[in-house]
């Protein structure tokens, strides 16, 4: 779903004949058609399913995938220009690419949810712009495509490093909102959450009109008119939310309302989702997870994508889902992902010190003492990590457990930049720093997965109008003074279950996962031990061997790291190959040489 290929040549370059013709081969053998073109344009796409295309007046650039707002995208001369003016005038899923006179693509804008895939690559004279499409960048491969074992290294130590960024080297990507040169030049921001953040609006019955106003247009804009979709209840507030929009959307008919359980006392949420389900009257289909292993040949499936798929972590929900919106003649998928995020979880200390950004050292322990009750600390604690965060630089927070890899192959991504999203973030407070890092995280669920390539993977929370109204309001508001998504529960409360308004716990997966490694452990230790992460220098054997231990699993409960290897272990051994059968070493030199 949501496939396209966009390829430029300049008219009359012969160096542009042989990839042109591999490309039209390889798409005219996906069943793929032509849906527009113009001299040194093609734009492909299924036949089936053909996004919409808008082409610039003057043949300098279009863009593909769906737009909201404006009745057309107003076309401006220049590439910054153009992304600016699509930023403050429409939203969408979309990827606009910008021709030169002779006709070559030179840049491409990604929307800032991120909604459309933009990869882009140049094989000889031909430049492509796609969707991930591995067939289309083996039949036109770029010079110097490899594996980079950099960013591969960088990922295991903080996956936010592969948010937005692709570990194969000749493939560029554009980060959602910014505007991605293809010549090889700096990203340049165009959407920045920063200059949002710094809003700091209060809670009001504006404010709050406003929220339920931007989650009603997501969800009814993003539902396809006449289509069929599943959706999913988790029984937390995020997808009830979600829920009790698209019951308001006529136009749509959702062929199931699902909910996922796993029969344990501590993630068990089927009485949340059957009390979502009784007040917004729908008929909640109920499906226990496998409660079996990790189904490694199902994740290996999803493994040959051109970016590794932090989607596919639950290989037996990601096929027991398509397979369900294959029988239902479902095309798209909604769920609540990313409201953790946009609505703001409390319990923070960090929501202490937006209280005191602007009266540092101020000795009212007042918000602090709010906060604290809500973080279960002492309000001193709270106090001080409020004024300590004043001078101290925000920590990533999803970096990884890093003990089994080799300390070479983890500097060269300590000494990367911010996330892209982080830019500007100077006189954000910590609270809000720490929002538009978790949406920058929101960036990782992405990738090839089953259920994505039978139906449309929809986030009304993390489309442009809810992000950009989330992350105007102030950390006080959203919080209430640390109260988990204090503001969006009582901004919806007239359309949520008691139960569900009620609820501040989640559930927790943790051991469920935990079980499947471990009962798949020897597959585990076979696959990562003997493995092309160890080969290039990554990853120390004896650490890890230590690490995939049951002892260690149980009292440690490394799962995330864990997944997080196996997923990139069976990408790279997947591209392992491809490069091979293109002629390229199969196994790029070791990062770091053993001492």
């Amino acid at each position: 779903m949501d496939d396209y290929a966009v390829l430029t040549w300049r008219p009359g370059d012969p160096a542009a004949d042989r990839p042109l013709a591999a490309a039209r081969r390889t798409l005219a053998a996906m069943a793929w058609t032509i849906a527009g073109e113009q001299p040194g344009l093609e734009v492909w796409a299924p036949a089936t399913d053909a996004p919409a295309l808008f082409v610039s007046p003057g043949q300098d650039g279009l863009i593909v995938g769906r737009l909201f707002g404006a009745a057309e995208p107003a076309w401006r001369p220049h590439p910054v220009a153009c992304a600016e003016a699509l930023c403050a005038a429409v939203w969408g899923r979309y990827a606009a690419v910008f021709r030169d006179p002779g006709g070559a693509a030179t840049a491409v804008f990604r929307d800032p949810s991120g909604g459309l895939e933009a990869l882009a690559w140049t094989c000889d004279g031909l430049a492509i712009v796609a969707s991930d499409l591995p067939g289309l960048l083996e039949a036109a491969p770029p010079a110097d495509l490899a594996i980079d074992w950099r960013r591969i290294g960088a990922a295991l130590a903080d996956p936010i490093a592969l948010a937005g960024a692709c570990p194969l080297a000749g493939v560029t990507t554009a980060t959602p909102g910014a505007l991605r040169p293809l010549d090889g030049g700096p990203e340049i921001p165009i959407w920045r959450p920063a200059d949002f953040a710094r809003r700091s609006l209060p809670d009001t019955a504006e404010t709050r009109a406003g929220l339920v106003d931007a989650v009603d247009v997501a969800v009814s804009h993003l539902a396809r008119p006449g289509g069929r979709a599943v959706a999913e209840v988790s029984g937390g507030l995020d997808s009830s939310i979600v829920a009790s929009a698209l019951v308001r959307v006529p136009s749509l008919e959702v062929a199931a309302w699902i909910h996922y359980f796993v029969d344990d006392a501590g993630a068990d949420e089927r009485r949340y989702a059957r009390a979502t389900a009784r007040h917004l009257g729908l008929d909640l289909s109920e499906v226990p997870k496998a409660s079996f292993g990790l189904k490694l040949d199902g994740r290996a499936a999803a493994a040959d994508g051109i970016r590794p798929s932090v989607a596919s972590a639950d290989a037996h929900y990601d096929q027991d889902l398509a397979e369900r919106c294959r029988r239902l003649g479902a095309t798209q998928i909604f769920s609540g992902l990313g409201g953790d995020t946009v609505f703001m979880q409390g319990g923070s200390p960090l929501l202490a010190a937006d209280d005191y950004w602007n009266q540092p050292w101020r000795l009212d322990l007042g918000p602090a003492l709010e906060i604290a009750r809500h973080a279960r600390r002492s309000v001193w604690s709270v106090w001080r990590a409020a004024q300590v965060s004043r001078f101290k630089p925000e920590p990533r927070p999803y970096r990884s457990a890093t003990g089994h890899l080799i300390d070479a192959a983890r500097a060269p991504g300590r000494r990367d930049p911010p996330h892209p999203w982080m830019a500007g973030g100077r006189g954000v407070a910590p609270a809000k720093r720490r929002q538009m890092m978790h949406l920058a995280h929101q960036l990782l669920v992405t990738g090839r997965t089953a259920r994505g390539r039978q139906a449309q993977i929809v986030n009304p929370l993390l489309s442009q109008p809810v992000m950009e109204t989330c992350l105007s309001l102030s950390a006080r508001a959203l919080t209430h003074g640390g109260d988990d998504r204090a503001m969006a529960r009582q901004a919806f409360r007239e359309r949520l279950a008691p139960e569900v308004f009620a609820r501040r716990s989640k559930g927790d997966l943790g051991r469920h996962y935990g079980r499947a490694i471990a009962e798949d452990l020897d597959a585990v230790r076979g696959l990562l031990l003997d493995g092309a992460l160890v080969g290039a220098g990554l990853v120390d054997p004896d650490k890890l061997d230590a690490l995939l231990t049951p002892e260690t699993l149980i009292w440690k409960g490394p799962y995330r790291e864990v997944l997080d290897m196996v997923m990139l272990e069976q990408w790279a051994r997947s591209w392992s190959r491809r490069l091979a059968r293109l002629g390229r070493a199969p196994l790029a030199e070791r990062l770091v040489e053993p001492a």
